[in-house]
């Protein structure tokens, strides 16, 4: 048996791709309530129907307003959104959140979208395995969107600051930490 070819060194300085930038931007993660409770027992074909759906739901809410998918993780996503649309992109969220309950019920699930949205800087660009790049986001703000954790629409402090009087008035402060939550 022939030795397995050596791969080359990675080096550990400071490397990014060529594309890289740090850029203040809309971050929200997005997840299923109990979705691993019910794909558990539930067929796989039909689990994953339910999951193009509610994928093709994420685009058709999103990508109008100049939203992003980031990427999909089975019954969670990552998103960014430049923060000149911030508002359109939040409450397209909140839309996105009702429309996935929608369509659940219709799969016979009692399911909640749980979407958490930040706004920070972050260093996006083609990060991956070589070969195979993608766009990404990462950063200590793509840390707090997740970490925002609430049940149904939630907004950081930042977030929340990037909407309207009347936006605002949508939403119902909660403490602490500060977050804002969709009141509908």
């Amino acid at each position: 048996m022939s030795p397995a070819p050596a791969r080359p060194s990675v080096s550990h300085t400071h490397v990014l791709p060529d594309d890289a930038k740090t850029e203040t931007m809309g971050i929200t993660f997005f997840d299923l309530s109990r979705f691993a409770e019910w794909s558990s027992t539930d067929d796989d074909a039909r689990v994953a129907s339910f999951l193009q759906t509610f994928y093709a739901l994420a685009a058709e809410h999103l990508e109008p307003v100049g939203a992003r998918i980031v990427k999909f993780m089975g019954d969670a996503g990552l998103a960014v959104f430049p923060t000149d649309v911030a508002e359109q992109a939040i409450f397209a969220l909140c839309a996105y959140s009702h429309a996935t309950r929608t369509v659940a019920r219709e799969y016979g699930l009692d399911t909640y979208l749980n979407v958490n949205i930040h706004v920070g800087s972050v260093v996006s660009g083609s990060f991956g395995v070589p070969g195979a790049e993608r766009f990404d986001v990462i950063g200590k703000a793509v840390n707090v969107a997740a970490r925002l954790g609430r049940r149904g629409v939630t907004l950081s402090a930042q977030a929340f600051r990037c909407l309207s009087p009347e936006g605002r008035a949508r939403f119902q402060k909660l403490t602490p930490p500060t977050t804002y939550r969709f009141t509908n």
